[in-house]
């Protein structure tokens, strides 16, 4: 597993190549976890997980990290090619600590 100095847990955000490499990293090795409303945007748009995990297999972060102020952790947007070449951007929150991506939206 990759590891960063900085990062979600000490309140600084990852460099957007790091978040990169841990998105890739994490859904390789961990786990990814739609929210409620990541499945209803994903059905909405018509994008499936495997849509997203290939997305994270081959995109990258391009934006500068946001912090969400209801939850005092970084969201990063990573945009790739789903399956069928439909470029799409999935926002996530990156734990590290415990080996998981959270998929907030999709489009």
């Amino acid at each position: 597993m990759l590891t960063f100095k900085r990062g979600n847990e000490s309140n600084k955000p990852y460099a957007k190549s790091q978040a990169t490499q841990l998105i890739k990293s994490i859904a390789r090795n961990g786990s990814v976890r739609p929210t409620k409303h990541s499945k209803q945007r994903m059905q909405e748009r018509n994008i499936t997980m495997q849509d997203v995990l290939y997305a994270f297999r081959n995109g990258r972060v391009i934006n500068e990290p946001e912090l969400d102020i209801r939850t005092n952790r970084w969201k990063y947007n990573i945009t790739g090619n789903g399956i069928d070449a439909k470029n799409i951007t999935v926002t996530t929150d990156i734990n590290e600590k415990e080996n998981f991506i959270l998929i907030i939206t999709v489009f």
